[in-house]
């Protein structure tokens, strides 16, 4: 960051700053992902079902809300730490800068955005 690239350092400073305010809603992916483990829990023959298993995927409320920059779902299936075309298309539509999925069994939310088409995870948290 220098002084002949002011864009660069301010476009820096609105992404940390950006990510800074997603990592303050912790408490609420925790109690989001706390929800897909009880429900995990309750059918047990879903363990085995990656498609059955999005049953028991929560959404944060702020997803659909034009006054968030991301949108945040759970994977009921933690090994699955990646977005789906789905997640992707879904969060194109709603023209989200982020995309973070929460990892219920690993208690951790990953994070990706739009600079790469949601390619590369960028934080965790």
């Amino acid at each position: 960051m220098t002084l002949d690239h002011p864009h660069v350092s301010a476009m820096v400073w609105q992404k940390r700053q950006s990510l800074n305010e997603i990592k303050r809603q912790r408490p609420m992916f925790e109690q989001l992902m706390q929800q897909t483990t009880q429900c995990m829990k309750a059918h047990p023959e879903l363990h085995n079902d990656v498609k059955g298993a999005i049953a028991c995927e929560t959404i944060h409320p702020q997803t659909l809300s034009p006054f968030s920059n991301f949108t945040f779902h759970t994977h009921p299936h933690s090994d699955i730490d990646y977005p789906s075309e789905q997640d992707i298309k879904t969060t194109m539509k709603l023209k989200k800068d982020y995309l973070l999925i929460g990892l219920p069994s690993k208690n951790k939310v990953v994070v990706y955005t739009k600079d790469d088409n949601y390619q590369e995870k960028i934080a965790e948290f």
